[in-house]
């Protein structure tokens, strides 16, 4: 029989303390045989102590993960991969690589490469935050960074304790509402892993005419692919389609 991860075993730092939609999702898409090595962090609110004391924990998951075999190491929370600065992501990856023997990516440059390979260009941004968390320069730095362009930008309003509570409808609608005022939108990219969004990739695909990228969608697309797997994965958008 085996083992349950006999295709690929993926490391993942979780940013919240209380860890729900990140798993439910991912094994919702990725194919039978992959598996799920998980350490939650320290994020409830968002602060910047929670930041830097989840920095230092992914550090040392990284380590201990690479112990128990896996095949992959994935920083998980943008907030968190360049909070030493965005300059330090590429020195983050290669550094832990080195130190544990396993490959490194972060949720960040699974997001970029994935807004790559479905060639967006002008980008709308949906988040679950409220204002105080929305981290909207760090969205635009990101995009600007890769080439890209944030055409607009909005948050649900909502605090990092509830993202488990929001309803699916509200980010539908704003996916809506954003496409219907900015038009030239080519690309919907929804950057956040912990809010349930994975099931509204496919209609809003089919509904507005755009790429619809998610966070949890690029990081499950970038470690399939790194580990090998090249699965072609439906009802989960163009992405996992056809790259």
């Amino acid at each position: 029989m085996g083992i349950y991860g006999h295709r690929a075993r993926i490391g993942y730092t979780s940013p919240p303390a209380t860890t729900e939609v990140f798993p439910y999702e991912f094994y919702k898409i990725v194919p039978d045989g992959v598996t799920l090595v998980i350490t939650t962090l320290a994020i409830m609110k968002l602060t910047s102590d929670e930041v830097d004391q989840s920095y230092e924990i992914s550090l040392r998951a990284a380590s201990q993960m690479a112990e128990t075999g896996i095949d992959l190491m994935v920083f998980g929370g943008v907030p968190i991969n360049i909070s030493r600065g965005f300059d330090n992501v590429d020195k983050l990856i290669s550094d832990t690589a080195k130190k544990i023997g396993v490959p490194v990516t972060t949720s960040l440059n699974a997001q970029m490469n994935a807004l790559k390979a479905v060639g967006a260009k002008k980008v709308a941004i949906i988040h679950p935050f409220n204002e105080e968390y929305s981290h909207d320069n760090m969205h635009r730095e990101s995009l600007t960074r890769n080439g890209f362009e944030l055409t607009a930008i909005k948050g649900v309003g909502r605090p990092a304790v509830e993202l488990g509570t929001i309803p699916s409808e509200i980010p539908l609608a704003l996916a809506r509402e954003l496409k219907e005022a900015h038009p030239e939108i080519d690309t919907i990219s929804f950057p956040c892993p912990h809010w349930a969004v994975s099931e509204l990739i496919q209609p809003l695909e089919d509904e507005l005419g755009v790429n619809v990228t998610t966070a949890l969608q690029a990081i499950v697309w970038e470690s399939l692919r790194l580990c090998g797997i090249d699965d072609r994965i439906a009802g989960y958008g163009r992405l996992l389609t056809e790259h």
